[in-house]
């Protein structure tokens, strides 16, 4: 007789709550890909189906954000393997939803950063038996996965062709220290991953939207296949292979999903004599839902309502739709008019936060001009607005910078009014569509300046996004240690005495190439790779207070040592009206330039 094929054709479903039933079991390891459309339909019909039934799922995501909050809400998630929860619309920051995140509530958390989290899946999708990476070593991010899933060695050196294990006996040594250690990774490998792509053909090929993020990684991981909403199905022979991301051969289902990223974006690659995306269009970010999530999710009386109305719904997706209206998701597909002011703005007007962003920026362009640094990395928040606008002062000089983004934007010109960092927007004049892997794990290393911000930030240039005063969880790292483990980096944030510490509660970067702290009174400087603190190097007096003067702002302001006497330090120019028209073209809705309230009392 005959054997049987083990070969199985990718099933085409109807909905992408079908898909679920079919494929996903209780008990399962799920990835959710984290492309710049994430599988967002899919992610509501798993609460939807199985929501009260305690499935305990363990589930990878690389961030956990506006409609992503129903996993915690549904109840259905045992574990989450991530390197971000909170909100990331309109700005970066924690949502109640997560403050018992360390302690095990809604989930248990295991935190990576955003690389280390995509290099486990690469070792998954490769068979490998680890990654060797540049990220975490130095930072507590490492010390609860030592001997687990991450492994500090000895960095092999002449002589010694293999590295002895790094000695835990110490506290200060448990975190290993870039000069001597690095990091072994475990694999990750899903049993199931989700994914929504763009189109699909019916053999199951997927082509992803654009920037990458992590790819197709997560679904090469993963060990029984890949499940994918796509907005359209086509027939098989019509989408050109240099554009498939996911062979059919990892994919088990199918399921067509308008807009089945949505409230996050979609882009559609820019080949409109293409069949295969006839009738497929790019749609942007619902930011306006984005923003309701988030608030709801924090309060539980209205986290509960906002669970009801848009997520357990019977008809599924198509309700979903029905609900968020026609006329609503039209205007997603249309390109708002570019930003631009009438008239320079009145230098006189700016405040704290203003100064803050143009303090950065002028930091920003002194080492480029100095360090001849190739890109630079903006960091989400008052970084990449500092980022931004240092970039559109430079290109007045004829100095044209690439500003890149962490989920994979190269040559980054923003698009002026929108002030999300990852919106597809800012695709129209990018140099080049990347993913996380290559910004993050190639092109920061090489000669790149990274501009980020901080929850804490000590006088050693250690970094805090992770825990708060009381324990409470804060938003995680992000691709944040990725980018000060391998390059010269600035911090960005404005000044009180619970940010700027002598220690950081918890070190999610390590400050050794954290070279600058700006705020809205100056700048403090350190050289990287030394035991010396930050000490104030140009100051400027805040916007909020004329008659302050240099060592009350650092008594006032932060924790740290006030200025030494003999050390002079750099007046800087009052704000020109150049940089602040330059500023506020890119934040018309003031998100980033409002006023901000500083702690004033003296100690």
């Amino acid at each position: 007789m005959p054997q049987e094929s083990k070969h199985k054709t990718t099933k085409i479903l109807s909905d992408p709550d079908s898909l679920v039933r079919e494929f996903v079991k209780p008990g399962m390891y799920l990835h959710l890909a984290t492309t710049m459309s994430r599988p967002n339909a899919l992610i509501y019909s798993l609460s939807r189906v199985f929501e009260g039934t305690n499935p305990e799922f363990t589930i990878s995501v690389a961030g956990i954000h506006s409609s992503a909050h129903c996993l915690a809400l549904s109840g259905i998630v045992k574990k989450i393997i991530t390197g971000f929860a909170g909100d990331n619309y309109p700005k970066p920051s924690p949502n109640s939803l997560y403050k018992d995140l360390m302690r095990g509530k809604p989930f248990e958390l295991e935190l990576w950063s955003l690389l280390t989290l995509v290099q486990r899946l690469m070792a998954g999708a490769m068979k490998l038996p680890g990654f060797v990476s540049n990220s975490l070593v130095g930072s507590d991010l490492i010390t609860d996965k030592l001997g687990k899933t991450a492994f500090l060695y000895h960095k092999p050196t002449e002589g010694s062709p293999y590295g002895e294990a790094a000695s835990p006996h110490l506290d200060s040594e448990s975190r290993g220290t870039k000069k001597k250690d690095m990091v072994v990774l475990l694999p990750l490998c899903p049993e199931i991953t989700l994914v929504h792509g763009v189109v699909a053909d019916e053999d199951g090929n997927i082509v992803l939207s654009q920037p990458g993020g992590e790819g197709a990684w997560g679904a090469l991981a993963a060990t029984k296949g890949v499940i994918a909403t796509v907005e359209k199905i086509v027939p098989r022979g019509t989408v050109p292979p240099e554009l498939v991301h996911i062979p059919s051969t990892k994919v088990l289902g199918i399921a067509p999903a308008r807009f089945g990223a949505h409230p996050q974006s979609l882009r559609v690659q820019g080949f409109p004599e293409i069949p295969a995306f006839e009738g497929v269009e790019s749609y942007l970010d619902d930011y306006e839902f984005q923003m309701e999530a988030n608030k709801a999710a924090g309060i539980p009386a209205k986290a509960e309502k906002w669970y009801k109305e848009n997520v357990i719904l019977s008809g599924g997706h198509e309700e979903y739709l029905d609900l968020m209206g026609e006329v609503r998701l039209r205007r997603l597909k249309m390109t708002p008019p570019e930003h631009s002011l009438s008239s320079p703005e009145n230098p006189k007007t700016v405040n704290d936060s203003e100064q803050m962003i143009i303090l950065a920026a002028r930091a920003i362009i002194e080492k480029v001009k100095t360090k001849g640094y190739k890109t630079i990395l903006a960091g989400i928040g008052a970084a990449h607005m500092a980022a931004w606008t240092a970039a559109k002062l430079l290109e007045k000089e004829g100095i044209h910078i690439k500003i890149i983004a962490e989920l994979g934007f190269y040559g980054m010109k923003p698009f002026a009014g929108d002030v999300f960092l990852f919106s597809q927007l800012h695709t129209q004049h990018c140099s080049m569509l990347s993913d996380i892997i290559s910004v993050l794990g190639t092109i920061v290393p090489d000669d790149c300046l990274g501009v980020i911000g901080a929850a804490e930030v000590d006088w050693f240039g250690n970094i805090n996004s992770v825990l708060d005063g009381k324990g409470n969880f804060l938003v995680g790292s992000g691709g944040a240690n990725d980018i000060a483990s391998t390059a010269d980096t600035i911090v960005v944030a404005k000044a009180n005495r619970f940010r700027f510490v002598r220690k950081v509660k918890h070190i999610t970067s390590p400050g050794d190439r954290v070279v600058e702290a700006v705020c809205q009174f100056g700048r403090f400087q350190r050289s990287s790779f030394s035991d010396h603190p930050f000490e104030l190097s140009s100051w400027l007096t805040p916007a909020s207070d004329d008659e302050m003067e240099s060592e009350e702002a650092v008594l006032r302001y932060t924790l740290w040592l006030p200025p030494d006497e003999d050390l002079p330090i750099a007046q800087e120019p009052a704000v020109n009206s150049d940089e602040l028209t330059a500023l506020r073209e890119l934040d018309p809705e003031r998100i980033y330039t409002e006023q901000f309230m500083v702690y004033t009392r003296l100690p």
